[in-house]
């Protein structure tokens, strides 16, 4: 028997999150502070930083979910959130990171794997795009997103090991 979308999404978050716990588990205090190269940000702010783009979507979905208006997008508030947050946090506790992360993508993969169908289907995300125009996406495309934030800073994080 097939299984449904939200198990397949599910599936596919858990391994993503899993090889991405594997890398940052074992590190050392030392490993922690090494600048990642794509980002210039030290391996654990990295970390952090894939946890906070696991959390901050979680928020779009659950407002779909209550039937709130999609969350509207846009990469400067975005840019400065994350200047703001990397300035506050500087390099973030590994143990309370690692936590942090493991509880987010917890949540994540029950949240996702919880869902119908039809609730995949709810628009949660919208962005005025200068090549697209006014897009509208959905909880699915949101949960694809979250898979692609990992994939954009692992390898930094794989590059910054490998290199010293």
């Amino acid at each position: 028997m097939p299984i449904g979308r939200a198990a397949q999404l599910r599936q596919a978050l858990d391994e993503k999150f899993s090889g991405f716990l594997a890398t940052i588990g074992p590190l050392s205090e030392t490993q922690w502070a090494w600048p990642c190269p794509r980002e210039g940000w030290p391996v654990g702010y990295v970390a952090h930083h894939v946890g906070q783009g696991i959390v901050r979507p979680s928020g779009w979905i659950t407002q779909a979910l209550a039937g709130d208006d999609p969350f509207n997008f846009e990469w400067d508030v975005t840019h400065e959130l994350n200047a703001r947050r990397s300035q506050r946090l500087g390099l973030p506790a590994q143990d309370e990171t690692i936590r942090y992360v493991r509880v987010a993508t917890s949540n994540f993969c029950d949240l996702i794997g919880s869902l119908s169908d039809a609730q995949l289907d709810l628009i949660a995300f919208t962005q005025m795009s200068r090549k697209h125009g006014f897009v509208r996406r959905s909880v699915e495309w949101v949960a694809e997103l979250v898979m692609r934030h990992v994939d954009e800073h692992h390898p930094s994080i794989r590059e910054a090991l490998a290199s010293h």
